[in-house]
């Protein structure tokens, strides 16, 4: 009986920590990859200057002001997606950890081995769609990485 609620709350566990790694990725390719190859080709988009130009009536040295705000917080949303990153890093690593806590070592071990074929599988997936031209910039920063 006793062995019956582990099994469910190990699963369970388990369960929840793929639906974040899954979520944290699907949110990834969704929003924010696609909004971050819109905005790197020319922040802000054209459209939306010249929308508040027509719109507030805008000179354009207002205009240029306004580039250049959009310009200067550029960096500041850079910031805030790297630390974003870095927190659900952080607690994919404290999930992972505690659901080994569970575990047995044996389990641990084959719980490993799930989690790396996930994430191989996963990078394959990114490998399949992402544009060439990223595809090659990556592995050259990966490569300088290595040399270093």
């Amino acid at each position: 009986m006793k062995n019956h609620y582990k099994f469910w709350i190990i699963l369970s566990l388990i369960l929840v920590f793929f639906a974040g790694i899954a979520g944290g990725i699907f949110i990834d390719k969704l929003f924010i990859q696609k909004s971050l190859e819109k905005r790197r080709s020319s922040p802000p988009p054209p459209h939306s200057i010249d929308m508040m130009a027509k719109e507030l009536n805008l000179t354009s040295e207002q205009q240029e002001k306004i580039r250049e705000i959009f310009k200067n917080n550029e960096e500041r949303l850079k910031s805030l997606r790297k630390d974003f990153f870095d927190h659900l890093s952080q607690i994919r690593t404290q999930l992972k950890n505690e659901i080994k806590n569970v575990l047995s070592e044996e389990q641990g071990k084959k719980f490993e081995a799930m989690i790396e074929k996930f994430e191989s599988q996963m990078k394959k997936e990114q490998e399949r769609r992402r544009p060439p031209e990223r595809h090659e910039r990556r592995k050259k920063q990966n490569d300088k990485g290595e040399e270093k």
